[in-house]
């Protein structure tokens, strides 16, 4: 949490005694903007544009508002932004290898803008939609909100766009009218499949979604089942979850046993492929001599196992940097058009990925 080391202080009205004190809220109303890019142009922060800046300062400057080195020391409430990830099952929040590096991207991104932040979990069924919402968001003690990896309902989504500003982050909501910032999949899914394609690999299995999937897994899937039908080659399915990644190593374990012309296996992120390499290793098949093995994320494990991985790589501290810069924007510009922003996966070759010895 970054605190602001150097604020505003709001005199008296007047000269007279017992004259009501200009607050920063009254500079905001009187400049039409929110309090928080109010604070943004009072501080010089990045975040507003300049005629936002001058018409503030102008309005502070008329209305007496004046800084802390000429007053009484007194600070003016910071930016306060709120942070909500899913917590599956209801149990504590899924800080995994995905999601770390998204909160360490806000987190640094506030301290940088100077905004405190906030934390809560919501806890998500299986499906990844809310089973309760925190108080963090139904007491709207935040200028804004950043929500992560949740599949919001209707019910849930309309109670984020009647309250502060809120930006998703590899979160999903039905018909809101929400900002978000997601990772390309279907672009990202379309290159690791024609980079097996490439490498001659003609039996490629997906592992770990299912036609249900959370939205990013459904598209990823879709991808994988256009190239294939482009390519003119058979779909290969093991429809399980990508949680837990064990299981659906399992699951696709079971599949190859039946299908030995797979060469090679797509899966649904990095902790399915690493799972399904540790499963392939015990059951004597070698990766990627025998099978190639295709991961998405690029979390830090991902280099780390034997042999490392191939994947594709999401900008996972960047989604969590660029959250907060869209949050502030959409404080500056309430009514601005929604924004979507994805971020383009890169491909990471590592070793995981071979020519098959046999073409099928």
């Amino acid at each position: 949490m970054a605190l602001i080391p150097s604020a505003l202080v709001s005199p008296t009205s007047g000269d007279g005694a017992g004259r009501r004190r200009i607050t920063l809220a009254d500079v905001a109303q009187e400049a039409g903007v929110s309090s928080a890019a109010a604070s943004l142009a009072l501080r010089g922060e990045p975040g507003v544009s300049r005629q936002t800046r001058e018409r503030v300062t102008d309005v502070a400057r008329r209305l007496g508002y004046r800084s802390a080195g000429r007053g009484n020391g007194r600070r003016v409430r910071p930016v306060t932004l709120g942070m909500v990830i899913k917590a599956p099952h209801g149990d504590i929040p899924e800080v995994n290898s995905f999601y770390a590096p998204i909160m360490a991207g806000v987190e640094a991104m506030c301290r940088e803008r100077e905004a405190d932040l906030l934390f809560a979990h919501m806890p998500v069924d299986d499906a990844y939609h809310p089973l309760d919402v925190p108080r963090l968001v139904t007491e709207r003690a935040c200028d804004g909100l950043i929500v992560i990896g949740a599949h919001l309902s209707r019910g849930t989504a309309a109670l984020l766009e009647d309250g502060p500003p809120a930006v998703l982050v590899d979160a999903y909501a039905e018909d809101a009218a929400l900002d978000a910032v997601v990772s390309d999949n279907a672009a990202g899914a379309r290159t690791a499949v024609e980079h097996l394609i490439a490498r001659g690999h003609r039996s490629i299995c997906l592992v770990g979604t299912r036609p249900d999937s959370f939205p990013s897994m459904a598209q990823r899937r879709r991808a994988y089942e256009t190239v294939i039908a482009e390519a003119g080659l058979r779909p290969h399915f093991v429809d399980t979850p990508h949680v837990p990644p064990e299981a659906a190593a399992a699951a696709g374990m079971g599949y190859l046993e039946q299908h030995p012309e797979v060469t090679a296996v797509f899966c649904a992120n990095d902790a399915v492929a690493v799972a399904l390499i540790d499963a392939a290793r015990r059951a004597g098949i070698g990766v990627p001599d025998r099978l190639s093995v295709m991961g998405y994320d690029d979390i830090d494990l991902a280099r780390h196992v034997s042999p490392p991985l191939t994947t594709m790589a999401v900008d996972k501290l960047g989604m969590g940097r660029l959250a907060v810069a869209l949050l502030i924007h959409r404080m500056e510009l309430p009514d601005g058009h929604v924004v979507q922003a994805s971020l383009r996966p890169r491909l990471v070759e590592r070793r995981s990925v071979r020519e098959p010895a046999t073409r099928s």
